[in-house]
């Protein structure tokens, strides 16, 4: 299955839209819950006029029992899939003729990225063009010797000594192709008209991440000149603390929140589990594949990934709401019941573990209980709005 992205509702259109409503908060005797203090100034009800309703396109959740897992939370960081990933050397020393891209580009299999001038390549062509006339001559020697002998008109001394000949001159025939071969030419055929040009091609598609090369700069075959990336895919790297460990295996979905997209989710796989654990952190490595439609994701972005676990044992039959629907209110938790056609309880609630975007509800709610998921937000806004203005009435 490959992942997904989600898309959630932007907070800024929400506060947007929180402009345009008629609310009126109705204060009531608060239900006495052990804990008086927290929750008694806070008005409880919401009733929104027929217009503000239609206008706030609330979606609505059923509380309901489900078989709940354990997740885990964890910081992770995107990387690079390393087998899309192609860091772009000189191969020969030379000075650097161009340049053909920059950061930022994208660039095709085979591309041209970058023109070096290099004596070292211009000699590698030269000894090609000796080696080819030499073994060519040999081999002309070797049959006519060959023709000879069999006419007794020679030796066989002189033959095997031209067949010696003619295999030392193959042999440096070869020897000046690998070195063509190590240079970057795999198919030497007739040398180009400026033989000391080299042409560096990128090996994959991709976009160009890094440019350390410039124009008239020398270069050596250890330097590292460009890195190009195919963004198509992209690895996420996080770290389980071993206690945790039990709830990770391979092929498991994950949610991921990158802080540079803050309303979406993007959906991922587990692909790999390090195979050793971390003696410093007690932790282990765990790496997620995230399909990049659009590129958008970039190595060095952090971000959360939600593992949902795994372990047969741990699964449960509890409560669950969705967990867009819980608000945090006056130092506690809160979701807004819905009582009536357009009229909603604020109804404290304690949660308990999260299973992507489920939460258990530990008390305050019961089986068939409607609240209000999408859109709680604006409610929550409104009702501190309106206990603001009581209070500067006041």
């Amino acid at each position: 299955m490959n992942p997904v992205t989600l898309r959630r509702k932007p907070a800024r259109a929400l506060l947007v839209a929180m402009s345009t409503l008629t609310l009126s908060c109705h204060p009531a005797e608060p239900e006495s819950t052990g804990d008086e203090g927290a929750e008694a100034d806070l008005p409880n009800r919401v009733a929104l006029t027929t217009d503000a309703l239609a206008s706030l396109e609330l979606t609505y959740a059923t509380a309901e029992v489900m078989e709940l897992g354990a997740t885990v939370d964890v910081p992770a960081e995107l990387v690079p899939d390393p087998d899309r990933h192609a860091e772009i050397g000189a191969r020969v020393t030379g000075r650097i003729l161009d340049v053909f891209v920059n950061d930022g580009d994208h660039v095709g299999p085979s591309d041209p990225l970058l023109a070096i001038e290099s004596p070292e390549m211009g000699r590698a062509w030269a000894d090609l063009v000796a080696a080819r006339a030499a073994e060519r001559v040999a081999r002309r020697a070797c049959d006519r010797l060959a023709e000879l002998l069999e006419d007794r008109v020679t030796s066989v001394r002189s033959f095997e000594e031209a067949e010696g000949a003619w295999e030392i001159a193959n042999a440096d025939l070869r020897a000046a192709r690998t070195r063509l071969a190590a240079l970057g030419v795999t198919d030497p055929v007739e040398p180009p008209d400026n033989p000391a040009r080299v042409v560096l091609r990128s090996p994959l598609a991709g976009t160009v991440t890094d440019r350390m090369a410039s124009r008239g700069a020398w270069v050596d075959p250890a330097d590292i000149l460009l890195r190009v990336i195919d963004l198509a895919e992209v690895w996420l790297e996080a770290s389980v603390y071993e206690q945790k460990m039990r709830y990770v295996d391979v092929g498991q979905d994950v949610q991921v929140d990158v802080r540079a997209f803050p309303d979406e989710v993007f959906l991922g796989r587990v692909e790999r589990i390090d195979g050793i654990l971390d003696e410093e952190t007690r932790s282990i490595g765990v790496r997620v594949s995230l399909a990049n439609e659009g590129g958008r994701l970039r190595p060095g972005m952090f971000g959360t990934a939600r593992i949902r676990g795994s372990y047969a044992g741990e699964a449960r039959a509890l409560v669950v709401i969705p967990a867009a629907a819980v608000q945090e209110l006056d130092g506690g938790l809160a979701v807004f019941l819905r009582v009536g056609e357009g009229v909603f309880e604020v109804r404290p609630v304690h949660t308990g573990r999260r299973d992507g975007a489920l939460v258990e509800v530990v008390a305050g709610l019961e089986v068939g209980d409607e609240v209000v998921a999408d859109g709680s937000l604006l409610l929550k806004g409104q009702l501190l709005r309106s206990e603001l203005a009581e209070e500067d009435e006041g």
